[in-house]
């Protein structure tokens, strides 16, 4: 991915006829940001119902799970960055 900021020191730029591209991909990161988010707070809900259900051998609960760590992961990176979720 080409980078369209530039960052110098604590200061960040961007040539103004790169706008439409900037805004472009910001919304794409609010898209992915706020699939993640969603994410965050659905499968819990699903790994605790199939947990009820006793169903925590299956292959869906341990697909979930899987999910929950990379997401963990994902926002982690996000953290570093400065980007938290509510």
């Amino acid at each position: 991915m080409q980078r369209l900021t530039i960052k110098h020191d604590m200061e960040i730029t961007a040539p103004e006829s790169g706008l439409p591209e900037i805004l472009h991909r910001l919304a794409s990161f609010e898209d992915v940001y706020d699939e993640l988010a969603s994410s965050m707070i659905m499968i819990p809900k699903e790994l605790e119902k199939l947990k009820a259900d006793g169903k925590e051998k299956t292959a869906r609960y341990r697909e979930l799970f899987g999910q929950k760590l990379i997401n963990n992961q994902i926002r982690a990176l996000f953290e570093r960055h400065g980007i938290f979720f509510d």
